[in-house]
């Protein structure tokens, strides 16, 4: 038999506590009394949090009941329920299953589920009478209650979830987490699994609360609650905008869901792109070449204020034109000619030239290879000094060998 947990009315914790102190306990409790200090209570309750309570004919009302015992022996208690109309379906459990007795330790609590279904044709608007007594050897704890059918919905308040943040803003590259409170009122133990719904391209993961390790479930007790982390993963291409998350909690025949929100706000994402897609060239030394480079913005909102620089060897010379770009739109790209002088002494050979563009929330570099000619004058001129070289040492050897 399925349970629908529907209250709707809460009159309060119901308390009746008929079993009468032992004498040694009451004595105690008028001295105590006398002496202006609080009594201890001592003795056996059967309770229930909503003693008047709505239901819809047809569905399944589960109610939770708890017995305690208070610095007594071990108790037996017999249950018995009485007013249940003929034609309702009802079912006491404990447990997950049916029983008609139940045995509570020393200070100690019980809890047991009276499941109560009336038919679908049952007149609404109509209120019934209820007693659960609960009988310990000569003494018998009883608690009256109320049960009034309704047409109206009514809401599930057996598992409660409390999200923290509701709604949490970010880029494409965060990760939102959420922290949402469940709370079991069902007034049994449950294994409550975890699940949620997401855009396509959305990672989750599920957590206690704030660990590390990733669950897919949660055991709660009853009248307990849990912290659940949800982490929410967007997919780094997911435009700018607002994306629903709904968090869903499932256990035996309780459920309950939230709806969470992700605000994804747009990111820039810039790009260095060499010429001819290659990040590499051939300069002359002393003499200014031109390159055509490419800023492309691959992101979901405009890159502002971009400033180009560079970090050349040593009496090189990088300039730029533009040096500086206002905006570049998502989807966008803009070329700038970065104009590179090497030294005059420089040397045949590869040399790296870092390439930045910075601006706003952007950051980015790349490494230019440039590979150093030298001028052909320089070539000549060194040929004709190693010539000349030759030709002297070819003289003294011919003047001073013959000695």
């Amino acid at each position: 038999m399925k349970k629908s947990f529907s209250t709707i009315v809460a009159a309060g914790l119901a308390t009746v506590l008929l079993t009468p102190l032992p004498v040694t306990a009451q004595q105690a409790a008028s001295q105590a009394g006398q002496a202006g200090q609080p009594a201890e209570l001592s003795g056996f309750w059967l309770t229930t949090p909503y003693p008047e309570l709505a239901i819809k004919p047809g569905e399944t009302e589960s109610i939770s009941l708890s017995l305690r015992n208070e610095k007594l022996p071990p108790q037996r208690a017999a249950i018995e329920i009485s007013g249940v109309p003929q034609d309702w379906d009802w079912a006491l459990k404990g447990g997950g299953k049916e029983v008609s007795a139940a045995i509570v330790g020393p200070d100690s609590t019980e809890r047991l589920t009276l499941e109560l279904t009336p038919p679908v044709e049952a007149a609404a608007d109509k209120s019934y009478p209820i007693e659960v007594r609960a009988r310990t050897g000569a003494e018998t704890v009883t608690l009256p209650m109320t049960v009034r059918l309704s047409e109206e919905e009514t809401t599930n308040a057996a598992l409660k979830l409390e999200p923290e943040l509701p709604a949490l803003r970010g880029t494409a590259r965060s990760t939102f987490s959420f922290k949402v409170n469940v709370t079991n009122d069902s007034g049994e133990d449950g294994l409550f699994n975890l699940a949620a719904d997401v855009p396509a391209g959305f990672q989750t993961r599920f957590k206690k609360g704030y660990g590390s390790e990733e669950i897919t479930g949660l055991p709660i007790a009853a009248d307990a609650s849990e912290t659940v982390t949800i982490e929410v993963v967007p997919s780094r291409a997911t435009p700018a905008g607002q994306y629903p998350v709904n968090f869903q909690v499932t256990g035996g025949n309780q459920s309950a869901s939230t709806e969470l929100s992700l605000d994804v706000t747009g990111e820039p994402q810039v790009a260095i792109v060499g010429p001819q897609e290659r990040l590499s060239g051939e300069a002359e030394a002393g003499k200014e070449t031109s390159f055509t480079f490419t800023l492309v913005n691959n992101g979901s909102s405009p890159a502002t204020d971009l400033e180009l620089s560079a970090t050349p060897p040593s009496d090189w010379s990088v300039e730029f034109d533009p040096k500086e770009m206002a905006t570049l739109a998502p989807n966008a790209a803009s070329e700038v000619a970065v104009k590179i002088k090497p030294s005059e002494r420089a040397i045949a050979g590869d040399y790296m030239v870092d390439v930045r563009a910075a601006g706003g929330s952007v950051s980015e570099e790349v490494q230019f290879r440039t590979t150093v000619r030298t001028s052909t004058t320089w070539g000549i001129a060194g040929l004709g000094v190693i010539a000349a070289a030759v030709l002297v040492l070819g003289g003294a050897v011919m003047r001073y060998g013959r000695r």
